[in-house]
This record gives structure tokens, sequence and C-alpha cells, in this order.
């Protein structure tokens, strides 16, 4: 219950706070920052070296990335007819595709199943990002056309991305040193991304003139709460998943936008009202939805 209230608190500190006019326009600017080269690299190495591999984990190590080509395929289907500039197919894209794995995810598997299965949820958090950072990052790069879009400009860029920098540390480094001399250190940093991500987006958040972009909306939010999940849990199913490994992994598949995908929109100019629009709306559904999912899924496993 803490988490939820810790959600609407950020979130309404920030909307009530830009509607007062104590900030000034444009400071979510410096808070997205932060949230980008400090605190999800610290989320990084707070969770991905501790992460025991095994086989059971393919699934919930896949699913992020079946959700990002699930929500490729939507976009270039929905962007003829909802008249998708370029700018806004890749907004469109970016959010739909990146899913809220940790901040909405692990309180409410927390919830649902317990504590000791988010071993499991920290591996789908972690390709969440892994896809945030590259492939996320590269689409951002060509749409807002701030970066050539040939191999050698986006691997410098990729090369100076602090989140994909800080992932191959994460894999590679535990290997030979141990990472818990700066684990206290990450934790204290990774627990400000999700405070200041949400008011963040509360700072930008618009609910007036929806008619426009009512149709995107409730593409995205169909695809994220309802198909991507549908999605996993046929895969999981046909692969023989282990049955908590298939639990949450389609209950992750059913969070609403990742928070920090609007963020990165916002970074590249890549309409940002509508990613804000699309990130508010799922995570406020995805309260009642993953509530349905889990008694789906309990009475079918």
């Amino acid at each position: 219950m803490s988490n939820f209230i810790l959600i609407a608190v950020c979130f309404l500190a920030g909307f009530l706070l830009r509607k007062s006019g104590v900030l000034a326009k444009g400071s979510h600017h410096g808070i997205n920052v932060w949230i980008i080269y400090v605190a999800l690299p610290a989320a990084t190495l707070k969770y991905l070296p501790s992460v025991v591999w095994s086989n059971d984990l393919i699934i919930p190590l896949i699913t992020p990335l079946i959700c990002w080509l699930g929500a490729w395929l939507l976009a270039e289907l929905v962007s003829k007819p909802f008249h998708f500039d370029r700018k806004t197919k890749a907004a469109f894209l970016i959010v739909t595709g990146l899913g809220n794995t940790s901040f909405i995810g692990f309180p409410l598997i927390s919830a649902y199943y317990g504590e000791k299965y988010l071993s499991i949820a920290a591996v789908t958090d972690q390709m969440s990002f892994f896809i945030l950072a590259v492939f996320a990052s590269v689409v951002a790069m060509k749409a807002s056309g701030k970066a050539k879009a040939d191999f050698k400009t986006i691997s410098l860029k990729l090369l100076k991305f602090p989140p994909f920098l800080v992932i191959i540390a994460a894999l590679i480094l535990p290997y030979f040193i141990s990472f818990e001399p700066i684990t206290p250190l990450a934790t204290t940093l990774a627990a400000t991304l999700s405070p200041l991500a949400l008011f963040s987006v509360g700072l930008q958040f618009e609910l007036g003139k929806m008619r426009d972009v009512l149709k995107p909306i409730l593409a995205a939010s169909i695809y994220k709460l309802i198909l991507s999940p549908l999605i996993i849990f046929g895969l999981a199913f046909a692969f023989h998943t282990g049955q908590m490994e298939t639990k949450i992994s389609v209950f992750e598949a059913s969070m609403g936008t990742m928070i920090s995908a609007g963020i990165l929109n916002d970074q590249f100019g890549l309409n940002p009202r509508l990613s804000n629009l699309i990130v508010f709306m799922t995570i406020l559904l995805s309260f009642v939805t993953s509530g349905i999912w889990y008694l789906v899924l309990e009475n079918l496993l």
C-alpha cells in the first residue's frame, strides 16, 4: 500500500507544483537528466550482478523483447490510419514497447506472489533496461534527427550512454570483482528513480484535449495490458515453462509503460504529450488489469 501512496503523492506533487507556477517551465528536463544518467545506472548496478542465471529464466528474460517486437508491429500497423509522423511513430513504439517492470511491477508481484519471486522479476526488469538503453535509444536517435542513422554514429552514442555502459559492466565485472562495496550507494541512488520519474511525469501531465490522441492511447493500452501478456502466456505454455516463471513473466508483461520510456521521448523531443498520456493511462489502468490477470493465472495454472 505504501508504494501506491508514493505513486499518487509524487505524481500529484509534480502536477500541482506545475499548476501553481512554483517551478519554471521546462524544470522537468533537469530531473530527467538525473534519472537517465544517474538513477537508471544505479538501479542496474543494484539488481543485475546478483541474478543467478538458469534455463528456467529464458521466458522471463525474453519477455521484454517479445513485447518490444509486438509493439514494433503495432506501430507499423497503426501509423498510417493514425496519421503518425516519424517522431510520433517512434514515440508510440518506445512507450508501447517498454513495460514498468520495476517500480510498478515489483510491488505488485510482492503483493500478489511474495517477495521471494522478485528474483525472477529482476531478470525481466534488467532486459527491459537493456532494451531501453539499446533499441529504444537507437529508435529515438534516428527519429529525432539529432544523430546520424549510420552504424558508427549510433555505436558511438551508445558507448557514451551510461545505462548501456553500466549494463555491460554489470554483466562482466562480477566475474572479476565484488560489487558489494558499492551496493549501498547504488541502492540509495536507485531509490531516487521512481519518485523523481513520477514527479517528472506529473510536471508534464495535461489531461485536457485528449480527443485527438484517444485512439493511440486506446491502442497502446489494449496492447500493453491485454495482448502482450496474452502473447507471453501462449509462449510460456508452448515451451512448458515453470509455473511461477510463467506467472511472473505474464504479470510483468501486463504492466503499464516504463516511466523512463516517456522521459527518453521527452529528451529527444518525440511527442512528449502523447508519450506522457500513454504512460499515465497505462499505469493507472494496470492496477485494475493486473488484478484480473492474477485471477486468470491462478485459475489456469
